[in-house]
């Protein structure tokens, strides 16, 4: 796990199959998977939110390049009080879409991204339990895709993902 530590993700770090790394460049062994906090209460535009996720881009082609079994990145972004929830999910829905092509064609094989849109959740263990299952799946057809909270509180990521991407 990098990234900012929100609030959601307290009992994430605490399982213990998570490790903490304060960046990209410095994440070590072989995961496969990585979640990143992406704290943006403090956005004030669509343009602030974008150039975050350009940050987060970046850091994923590192991810990428440097761990050889990462199979998912799972983004976790908190609420924002200006953006609304509707913006901020179709600009995550574009930026998944848009790394997992970069990291396609950068390193030549997929990874799937996914973003996980926490504001409102009330259960960190069950949300836990998602990222940490969404983690360990195999196979996607989903490569790029934000979900609310709210979608994934009855059933897995991965079945919220494939009604999405179906």
């Amino acid at each position: 796990m990098i990234g900012d530590a929100l609030p959601c993700l307290a009992a994430l770090c605490a399982a213990p199959e998570v490790e903490r790394f304060p960046d990209a460049a410095s994440v070590t062994g072989g995961p496969r998977a990585v979640v990143i906090g992406i704290d943006i209460r403090a956005l004030r535009t669509r343009r602030h939110l974008r150039a975050t996720l350009r940050d987060i881009e970046g850091q994923c082609a590192t991810l990428c390049r440097r761990l050889r079994r990462l199979e998912h990145v799972v983004l976790v972004l908190n609420g924002s009080p200006v953006v609304s929830e509707d913006t901020v999910l179709r600009i995550c829905d574009s930026v998944t879409r848009r790394i997992h092509t970069r990291l396609e064609q950068a390193c030549g094989r997929s990874v799937v991204i996914t973003a996980l849109l926490a504001e409102g959740c009330n259960d960190r263990d069950h949300l836990a339990a998602r990222v940490i299952a969404r983690a360990r799946e195999r196979y996607s057809l989903d490569a790029g895709i934000a979900l609310r909270w709210k979608e994934i509180t009855h059933t897995s990521i991965g079945a919220a993902g494939m009604n999405e991407y179906l």
